[in-house]
């Protein structure tokens, strides 16, 4: 029972006998919890271990439920992309995040240097990922060259 109640603070057993019936209650009380079950066989051993049997399946649907409700966070530590520099590296770690039945979200910081957009172009077609931030030098703004599926390059400025 330890396993699946691991802070146990009383344990109460009745046994009584009524003519040819055994019957055993067993009543545990656990941090959060209180679990009682019964059990009635031919002999005392028998309605203690149907007993027992009960608890141990009150006590395994409570703490699945308790991991079905509060998922454990991933531990999971990103991989370094094949390739990549070591200055990029330091720049933009990817963490995944979100819960792990749902879609996995990665955020990656990236440094926004200022730099021309022909600079940024120069320096997005070195880059393996098709994604370069970057401060317009003109604007001051910071801005985004992304390539697209279809080959073309897709400049991101904010609106307004």
């Amino acid at each position: 029972m330890a396993r699946f109640l691991p802070k146990i603070t009383e344990a109460r057993v009745v046994l009584e006998r009524e003519r040819y019936r055994h019957l055993a209650e067993v009543t545990l009380q656990a941090k959060g919890t209180t679990l009682h079950a019964e059990g009635a066989a031919a002999d005392f051993h028998a309605a203690v271990d149907l007993a027992v049997e009960n608890l141990a399946r009150q006590a395994r649907r409570r703490k699945d439920r308790i991991r079905a409700r509060k998922p454990r966070p991933s531990r999971r530590v990103p991989a370094a992309r094949p390739g990549a520099a070591a200055g990029e590296a330091a720049e933009g770690g990817a963490a995944p995040e979100g819960p792990p039945d749902g879609p996995e979200i990665v955020i990656r910081r990236l440094a926004a240097k200022p730099m021309s957009v022909d600079e940024a172009l120069e320096q997005m077609r070195t880059r393996p990922d098709g994604l370069l931030v970057f401060t317009n030098a003109r604007s001051r703004v910071v801005n985004v060259l992304h390539r697209r599926p279809d080959g073309l390059v897709e400049l991101v400025q904010p609106a307004g």
